[in-house]
């Protein structure tokens, strides 16, 4: 399978999957992808300029899921912004990189910290900055409005958008790789899903990014 060629047949999805079986660390961007990529100013009491973000709770319960799996969960971003920073510590994201348009420090410090090969990290993202590591991981993934030469990067790209659940999308295909879903699906059910204990967020700021 050539990176880019994921369509929705068998032969792709299938390689697809076995790629996800390895998957023990997910990483994302976050505008694009955990939003619709729409960045919204407004003017404050103050006469300051801010900008607020809309989140998806499909996604965010996503990352809850990862945690009852031992999954790790991170997010490396070029933009620096207390409301990524609040949304991540509540959902339990392990790692929070931000202000990074160069991602393969992060990468490479999750890595180290984890324990962990490439082949086992999947990486979410959208637009240049993101393509070495949608490279470097073993599991790349992308959503349908990025950019073609980022989607040739991808070895999946979502059938919906950022901000609507792309992300809900990957982490439901990877956990329903490792035959992790049903059972967590199960318990749902059966009224017996058990949370894990929030990871304890580690921020690390970058000035290079955007603020």
């Amino acid at each position: 399978m050539q990176r880019g060629d994921i369509l929705y047949n068998t032969l792709y999805m299938e390689q697809a999957i076995e790629r996800a079986r390895k998957i023990r660390a997910i990483l994302t961007d976050v505008d694009g992808i955990l939003t619709d990529g729409k960045v919204n100013f407004f003017v404050r009491d103050d006469g300051k300029i801010d900008e607020f973000k809309s989140f998806n709770t499909q996604d965010g319960l996503a990352v809850m899921l990862c945690n009852s799996t031992n999954i790790v969960c991170g997010i490396i971003t070029g933009r620096r912004h207390p409301t990524t920073v609040d949304r991540a510590r509540n959902l339990g994201y392990k790692y929070m990189y931000q202000g990074f348009l160069t991602k393969m420090g992060p990468l490479n410090d999750i890595l180290k910290k984890e324990g962990l090969t490439p082949d086992q990290v999947a990486y979410i993202g959208d637009d240049i900055t993101d393509m070495p590591l949608l490279k470097a991981v073993g599991f790349a993934a992308t959503v349908p409005n990025a950019l073609d030469v980022v989607k040739n990067c991808a070895h999946y790209v979502t059938k919906r958008n950022g901000g609507d659940g792309a992300y809900r999308e990957i982490i439901d295909f990877i956990l329903n790789a490792q035959g992790k879903l049903a059972p967590l699906l199960d318990q749902v059910n059966n009224s017996a899903w058990k949370v894990n204990k929030k990871s304890q967020l580690e921020i690390v700021t970058s000035q290079e990014g955007i603020a």
